[in-house]
């Protein structure tokens, strides 16, 4: 049944890709802009989170499709505390969607499916869910004006098959006095959690940021502070330190 399920997603997600493409056809191909990013989060609690991704969007203002997709895995115990217990989750998340850009601000809406290896519905830090099933996604953004304009994030993405939730907002100044400073300082606040069948896991997590812009085209992120996770899981609320390392690279 699910893999009658997948290939009917897969027939979908090529189907949209051939909208896309023919909606690019009518442009020119410059217009296309990959993006490749990719980070790893470490918390003190034994957890790893790898993750490598590439997004394509078409330039330019007002509506227009785009591309995203990424890979992770996770690597935490099953048992909190056990470290005999550790087990390692993998996924490949591709979206489809639409974007809105203008000046200063933009949205995204998307829909995808998580592909899961090993899954666990309440696995926590699983950010497109621990389970295969549809996702849908939403971001939004905002570039204030001025020579020390704030730039604001907010990224999102819901699993419906294991009801899992996962959104980060971030916001960042520049470092100097120009907007054209290399590195920004910021904070960011993090939300993720659900599960099913009883099984449940919820996280926070809040720090300071800080953004360098090496080139025009590569750029990374280093963000670092507190969790705390909690759920039906565990016996008790765990807390532990985290550092999260990301980049960018959009020739």
């Amino acid at each position: 049944m699910r893999l009658r399920i997948q290939s009917k997603i897969l027939i979908g997600i090529a189907a949209a890709c051939g909208t896309i493409a023919a909606h690019s056809a009518g442009a020119q191909v410059s217009q296309l802009h990959p993006t490749f990013y990719g980070s790893g989060e470490f918390d003190t609690r034994s957890s790893q989170f790898p993750l490598l991704g590439m997004y394509v969007g078409v330039g330019g203002c007002g509506w227009s499709p785009y591309f995203n997709a990424n890979g992770y895995a996770l690597h935490y115990n099953v048992l909190p505390g056990v470290s005999s217990s550790a087990s390692t989750l993998s996924a490949f998340l591709p979206t489809l969607g639409l974007a809105y850009a203008s000046r200063g601000n933009g949205i995204s809406l998307g829909g995808g499916y998580a592909f899961v290896h090993n899954e666990d519905p309440g696995a926590p830090g699983a950010e497109g869910g621990g389970t295969s099933g549809v996702t849908a996604s939403f971001g939004a953004y905002h570039i204030g004006r001025g020579p020390r304009a704030m730039r604001s994030q907010l990224l999102s993405n819901y699993n419906f098959d294991g009801h899992y939730v996962w959104g980060r907002g971030r916001a960042s100044f520049p470092f100097g006095s120009s907007r054209t400073h290399p590195a920004r300082i910021g904070a960011e606040l993090v939300g993720q959690g659900g599960g099913k069948n009883g099984v449940t896991s919820n996280t926070w997590q809040a720090g300071p940021t800080l953004e360098y812009t090496w080139t025009p085209v590569f750029r990374t992120t280093a963000a670092g502070g507190w969790k705390t996770v909690d759920g039906s899981r565990f016996a008790n609320r765990e807390n532990a330190a985290y550092l999260k390392l990301e980049f960018s690279f959009a020739p």
